[in-house]
């Protein structure tokens, strides 16, 4: 089934919650109390940003239906995650065949294949790709494909990030984000 997140940005204290779920979501051992005793160093595939020093930092910071930039608090806490594009530039640079857009619509990183080149991270542009300096891989928001529900969804207990479950519209996802639905 279709899976989309949804980040309502007003809602984001920067707790980090999500990052550690995802974090320990994507450990060997899948464990708070063992996460840091892991040989393999768990990665987050979120990260929260503060602040916003360029437009093109965060994208889904610019300012809609017609704000001006002023209104943008520049402390304000916000999450850098995959965005699953329609039309994923990741996957369009990615020499090795290791990204793909499955039928879902997900972009899967698929690491046996990955050569680390790294040209998927230059190529998004939300900054949403992180290296694996240890592995020489990518890693990138999977959505949880294993789970019901992602666990940076899960851990948010602000409710800033929601996931968007089946078909729904663009004006469904539209309203979800700016804090309506």
């Amino acid at each position: 089934m279709k899976k989309k997140i949804i980040v309502k940005l007003d809602k984001c204290i920067g707790c980090r919650s999500c990052e550690i779920a995802c974090a320990r979501e994507h450990s060997p051992s899948k464990s708070g109390e063992r996460i840091t005793a892991d040989t393999r160093k768990a990665l987050s595939r979120i990260s929260i940003k503060t602040g916003l020093t360029n437009p093109t930092d965060a994208p889904e910071m610019r300012p809609r239906k017609g704000k001006s930039k002023t209104e943008i608090a520049t402390g304000k806490a916000y999450p850098i995650r995959c965005r699953h594009c329609d039309d994923p530039k990741c996957v369009e640079a990615c020499m090795s065949g290791a990204l793909i857009k499955n039928e879902e619509g997900a972009v899967i990183h698929d690491p046996d294949k990955c050569v680390g080149c790294w040209m998927c991270i230059m190529a998004c542009p939300y900054g949403a790709i992180k290296r694996d300096l240890e592995n020489k891989i990518i890693v990138k928001c999977d959505l949880c494909s294993h789970r019901d529900m992602p666990a940076c969804v899960e851990a948010c207990k602000t409710g800033a990030i929601v996931c968007i479950v089946g078909e729904k519209s663009e004006q469904q996802n539209e309203s979800i984000a700016e804090g309506s639905g």
